[in-house]
């Protein structure tokens, strides 16, 4: 098979802004943001995980923890 093809098959997901996520050997993920920014996840779930925070620039549930000091 040739490498674009053995790419493509291994694409698991990709978004519109250009991260994806590739299965790269049993158990392993490779995550890239647009600007070719990798990591190495174990599971699905945290390369699932990994690709939210870099689109979103943030990891729940800090996102929707922050509140008001009261003062």
């Amino acid at each position: 098979m040739p490498a674009r093809s053995m790419a493509q098959a291994d694409l698991i997901a990709q978004t519109p802004r250009g991260s994806s996520i590739q299965k790269i050997e049993a158990g392993k993920f490779l995550v890239c943001d647009s600007e070719n920014v990798c990591f190495f996840t174990r599971s699905l779930y945290l390369a699932e995980e990994q690709l939210e925070e870099m689109e979103l620039g943030y990891r729940f549930p800090y996102s929707t923890n922050f509140c008001k000091a009261r003062t």
